[in-house]
């Protein structure tokens, strides 16, 4: 049986496009932003003004960019009705919660219960990570790595959104080592998502290559750079506003290329596999055949 098998070998799911990239995309850095601005928020409140509304907007813009996916918009209340089931409905949930806690916070001026708005951000943070996760015919996202994935490139993108704004203020100078450790952090996740999918057996080789692709620019770009230029700015603070400025928008970038890539490129479905081929005349039974599918170690 050939490589190249219509409806056998693994092809791009055709369902989720750039509408629903944009979903992880707004929630991301929306709900990473929000966590760094009730955290500033303890000391200074005013970050609740000069951060909260716009993590809000975030968020919101990724929600409205999966309700124009929608073939029949007029049913999305219909997302919210099956809790039990579908990691789409605990996210449409939670942020039914989040929007009025964190607009509460806002202007009630209350860092405490910014606080807890943060946490129900990270929670909602968390079912996009396992939406992904519960897809299991597409093995780029079954993968269980891809929820600390998602989780700290959400959180890091906020974070670098967070460290720029906070040094064009000359506010708020822990954010300059956090963002490195967020960098950190994420690099990590992505290494360890990547090592996974290598494994024989794991990934398409469509998703292989698709990986395989935006590697130099995730780990160059996106994360070898920023980081020294956030130890640059930190060891040498005149010049961290334009150091950070640049790192921050290197990691902002790469987070989202991240997301979109996995959402639209590497998204490829499982596809069907031939545990032995059965024998005919005149001829022999054969070996099986996983057509799409790499045999050999050393994918990625």
């Amino acid at each position: 049986m050939g490589e190249k098998v219509r409806g056998v070998t693994p092809e791009l799911q055709p369902y989720w496009d750039w509408r629903a990239a944009g979903n992880f995309i707004g929630g991301g850095v929306g709900t990473g932003l929000f966590l760094f601005t009730a955290l500033a928020a303890q000391q200074d409140i005013l970050w609740l003004d000069r951060t909260g509304f716009l993590a809000l907007a975030l968020v919101a813009a990724g929600l409205s960019c999966v309700w124009l996916e929608l073939g029949r918009k007029l049913r999305a209340l219909n997302v919210i009705l099956r809790p039990g089931t579908s990691w789409m409905s605990r996210e449409a949930l939670v942020s039914m919660a989040l929007f009025p806690l964190a607009l509460a916070a806002i202007i009630l001026r209350q860092p405490q219960l910014a606080l807890a708005a943060a946490a129900v951000g990270l929670v909602f943070l968390y079912c996009q990570s396992r939406m992904l996760k519960a897809s299991k015919g597409i093995p780029a996202w079954r993968e269980p790595a891809i929820v600390p994935l998602i989780i700290s490139t959400g959180i890091a993108e906020g974070g670098a959104l967070f460290a720029i704004i906070a040094v064009l203020l000359n506010s708020a100078g822990w954010a300059v080592p956090v963002l490195g450790l967020l960098i950190i952090a994420r690099a990590v996740a992505w290494a360890t998502y990547r090592s996974r999918l290598a494994t024989p057996g794991a990934a398409p080789i469509g998703t292989v290559e698709a990986l395989n692709d935006i590697h130099p620019q995730e780990s160059i770009i996106g994360h070898l750079v920023p980081l020294a230029l956030v130890v640059i700015a930190w060891l040498f603070p005149a010049m961290a506003p334009l150091l950070v400025f640049i790192a921050g928008l290197l990691v902002i970038a790469a987070g989202w290329f991240l997301k979109f890539t996995i959402v639209t490129r590497a998204s490829y479905k499982q596809g069907f596999a031939i545990a032995r081929s059965p024998p005919r005349t005149p001829g022999y039974a054969r070996a099986g055949n996983t057509p799409g599918w790499s045999r050999h170690k050393g994918g990625l």
